[in-house]
């Protein structure tokens, strides 16, 4: 059973199945016999039910964001901050930064070995987390800079059988498979070390915003499990490869067990606006096709009363109206755009892998092609308009239970 009821692993979020508990999405729908109505996920309902949601925090939003850094600085003796140039992980280093907290290194990816400077995954690190990070006096601050070119990394992971076998367990395309995994960890020698002398090496990644919907003519707040599987990989971690990865650590800054505040602020922030703005909005209201695949999803209003598992009878928020009541004193048009739309698991942020002919790549897509084969009802589908075939999207999403916000605006 891939499960062990330790807070440090389900603090991530875990699948309850027919009263069994698993780290694992494909485990859970194994246990439920495909039947994934029956699946529940649990992210921190014991702490969660114990806010009030409906009450927005008085502090300022940037206030929050500080009381994290400094309570993940105060948790683990050496953090490491993944910093995409992304304005979720540009916010995050900002925070640090502008409140003289200590970050011990900023680490950036990308697969410009493998891609040129201006593909998907890479326009984001060269055109803005490079050029910053060079404006910042590192000697002084104490911080180390890391650049990781990772193609020959999501490559030669499938050569690995012991991974091969279990990243199913985890999330979807094969670049997010080798970037969160114990494959990059011990890609690099300094933090191996440091963890094999016991200190505790924390990466913070930029995950995520605020996901509103509507429910019984009430804004809520779900978290969804599709990009949340820190803690299946802290399982492997720590009880299945166990000595050499013990004080590895993976941590959500936005979304958390020991932060619900910033996300109830965030949903605030973002009901209140969406409040003033006029349901035939086009500028910054947008259908679901527009969205990518991991959202944010923050419904406006729904058009008609039509029953709509899939959302296209709904209005959203554009993610860069998202991004400007989050994150204010940001200029978010300065922000690229990696995120991925269509199929995660053939993702064109991962074309460059999945359409060539290195074996590794032919050995992933069969692996890929045998598990929807066995599993259909797993995995949705979306039309590729370029190819003009339905394509397999990802395996189903999961909410947690919803969290009362506010009454939805009503109808004029």
């Amino acid at each position: 059973m891939f499960f062990e009821d330790k807070e440090e692993f389900t603090k991530y979020g875990y699948y309850l199945v027919h009263g069994i508990k698993t780290l694992s999405k494909f485990e859970a729908w194994k246990l439920s016999g495909g039947d994934m109505d029956c699946v529940r996920f649990i992210f921190n309902d014991d702490v969660f039910e114990k806010e009030d949601w409906t009450a927005e925090p008085t502090e300022d939003i940037y206030e929050l964001y500080a009381q994290r850094a400094i309570q993940l600085r105060k948790d683990y003796d050496y953090l490491v901050l993944m910093y995409s140039g992304g304005i979720d992980s540009h916010v995050m280093l900002k925070t640090f930064l502008e409140n003289n907290i200590q970050i011990d290194e900023i680490c950036t990816f990308s697969n410009s070995d493998v891609e040129e400077k201006t593909g998907k995954l890479n326009q984001e690190v060269f055109n803005k987390a490079i050029p910053f990070v060079q404006t910042l006096d590192l000697k002084k601050l104490g911080t180390k800079f890391r650049h990781i070119d990772i193609g020959k990394l999501v490559i030669d992971q499938w050569s690995d059988e012991f991974y091969f076998e279990n990243f199913h367990h985890f999330t979807h395309g094969p670049q997010w498979h080798v970037i969160r995994s114990h494959k990059f960890k011990e890609n690099i020698k300094d933090h191996m070390n440091l963890n094999l002398k016991g200190k505790r090496v924390c990466y913070i990644w930029g995950h995520d915003k605020p996901n509103v919907f509507l429910r019984n003519n009430q804004y809520c707040y779900k978290v969804i499990d599709t990009c949340v599987d820190f803690g299946a990989r802290q399982y492997v971690n720590q009880m299945m490869l166990k000595e050499k990865f013990l004080n590895f650590y993976d941590e959500a800054f936005y979304i958390s067990r020991e932060f619900p505040k910033i996300i109830r602020k965030q949903c605030h922030l973002l009901i209140n606006e969406m409040k003033k703005i006029p349901k035939n909005d086009t500028v910054r209201l947008h259908s679901v096709g527009d969205l990518a695949n991991t959202g944010p999803f923050v419904v406006h209003h729904k058009i008609n009363n039509i029953a709509d598992p899939d959302f296209t009878n709904y209005k959203f928020l554009s993610r860069n109206e998202i991004t400007k009541i989050i994150y204010p004193n940001e200029m978010v048009g300065t922000f690229g755009d990696d995120k991925v739309k269509g199929s995660m698991l053939f993702s064109k942020k991962d074309r460059w892998f999945t359409e060539s002919n290195h074996i590794n790549q032919l050995k992933w897509k069969d692996k890929i092609h045998s598990l929807v084969s066995e599993n259909e009802k797993y995995y949705n589908t979306i039309f590729d308009i370029e190819h003009q075939k339905d394509v397999i999207r990802a395996p189903l999403s999961i909410p947690s239970q919803p969290y009362i916000i506010a009454k939805a605006q009503q109808e004029k």
